[in-house]
């Protein structure tokens, strides 16, 4: 991005404002691919996006993340493999034509809490991009430690104060959510067996779907209530992990 000035905040800040939207847009986008009506595609859709929001994060930082640096990233936690989750849809998806109104519930739960855990997971990724963590020439080994940090991180830090704005949003959003997962689910059923990378970033396009556009901009309003505080420990517990990564290795 040559036209981008130069990034010259604090790297003990922690992210710039700029990548923001960013990180609201993509994060609201993974949020809502448990809510697309087409059995099995949810983790096609969610593993693209993720994909995609790395990479911008990186541009944006002038990094340039390689493939297999944004693909160890992007990937699903251990027991949660693309193949084990459409195992799980096999025998869920009749329960679910069945107990619709549970798994509704279930499933809205679910989108804000994967909303919640994309942004979290995002902003450490780009904390670690600012602070030059993903220089050129990184190892395997060192990007696995930094994904261990940042996932011990998420799962241990208290991450309320961004739930709470989540959930505020998709409590007013229902609608839009609902018509943006569809629409999404719509433009995956009209190809037919030709599911592949390039029919899921069509889908998946955010200008297409102007909806998540919509969400993305009232949860933003609502983030603004949320404490540096909480960003601070969240930077500093990463770090700490980071320096400690056999204690976070799984």
């Amino acid at each position: 991005m040559a036209d981008e000035p130069p990034d010259t905040s604090d790297p003990q800040s922690g992210p710039k404002r700029d990548n923001q939207g960013t990180l609201l847009l993509y994060s609201v986008l993974t949020g809502l691919t448990p809510l697309i009506p087409v059995p099995f595609v949810d983790d096609l859709v969610k593993t693209h996006v993720r994909r995609r929001l790395f990479r911008l994060l990186g541009e944006a930082r002038g990094a340039g993340l390689g493939q297999d640096t944004i693909d160890t990233l992007a990937r699903e936690t251990s027991g949660g493999s693309l193949l084990g989750g459409c195992l799980s849809q096999v025998f869920l998806y009749p329960l679910k034509k069945i107990f619709r109104k549970v798994f509704f519930f279930l499933e809205w739960k679910r989108a804000a809490d994967l909303t919640s855990y994309t942004y979290h997971f995002g902003y450490l990724v780009d904390y670690a991009l600012q602070k030059g963590l993903f220089a050129p020439g990184v190892g395997t080994g060192r990007v696995d430690e930094i994904r261990a940090a940042i996932e011990r991180t998420c799962h241990e830090a208290p991450i309320r104060p961004v739930e709470r704005a989540v959930s505020a949003t998709f409590r007013h959003s229902h609608s839009a959510l609902l018509s943006a997962a569809t629409a999404v689910g719509t433009r995956l059923r009209g190809t037919g067996p030709r599911t592949d990378e390039r029919a899921v970033a069509e889908a998946a396009d955010p200008a297409a779907t102007p909806q998540v556009v919509t969400v993305a901009a009232s949860l933003g309003e609502r983030m603004g209530s949320v404490p540096e505080e909480h960003f601070e420990q969240l930077r500093s517990r990463f770090m700490a992990h980071l320096a400690n990564p056999r204690s976070g290795t799984r």
